[in-house]
């Protein structure tokens, strides 16, 4: 059948992409990366030096899932290509805390007073780096690299307290996104 609505993506120098079904295989110089779109109304395939993602329905929804499904190719090809890289802040008036990393969780100590620790899961395969006042998460998937930021940030949401008075916590001042540095505050 003929596409009804079609949009295409070209492959950076020094990407590789492979389709095979619905799963995309990309490939650069800081590793490999594999997604499976398993939405039944979106085509994917190569041509030549491009990525087609294709529908035979014109409803938005569908269309919405054509510019997904190369949203997650081109972010794929940034993360292999180049990598992203949060910054995060430790921000405490109150009580100085520490960041502590075992394995697979970050452990935040003395978090406003607290005895025990708050606890976040990294996800993925991420690095983590500390120093006395910011936390480093580096990764090529960006969905990995976030979600763990965001359970770090979450870990030290102050509830029961007045946000405008207890202003600690962890908080993401910086991304970088290739080449690309978006700041935050």
């Amino acid at each position: 059948m003929k596409a009804e609505y079609e949009k295409r993506f070209e492959i950076p120098e020094g990407c590789e992409i492979t389709v095979e079904a619905k799963t995309l295989n990309v490939s650069g110089p800081k590793g490999t990366l594999s997604r499976t779109f398993p939405e039944p109304l979106v085509q994917i395939s190569k041509d030549g030096n491009e990525i087609v993602a294709s529908t035979e329905f014109s409803r938005k929804k569908t269309r919405a899932l054509v510019g997904t499904v190369l949203a997650h190719t081109r972010n794929m090809c940034v993360g292999v290509l180049h990598g992203y890289e949060y910054t995060m802040k430790i921000v405490y008036s109150h009580f100085p805390m520490s960041v502590d990393i075992r394995g697979e969780k970050v452990f935040i100590k003395n978090f406003i007073g607290e005895r025990g620790e708050r606890s976040a899961r990294l996800i993925g395969n991420v690095e983590i780096k500390t120093t006395e006042d910011e936390v480093i998460i580096s990764g090529i998937d960006i969905e990995h690299v976030s979600q763990s930021a965001a359970n770090i940030q979450l870990a030290t949401k102050i509830r029961d307290k007045d946000r405008r008075v207890f202003l600690d916590g962890i908080y993401v001042i910086r991304k970088r996104k290739g080449e690309e540095v978006k700041s935050i505050v």
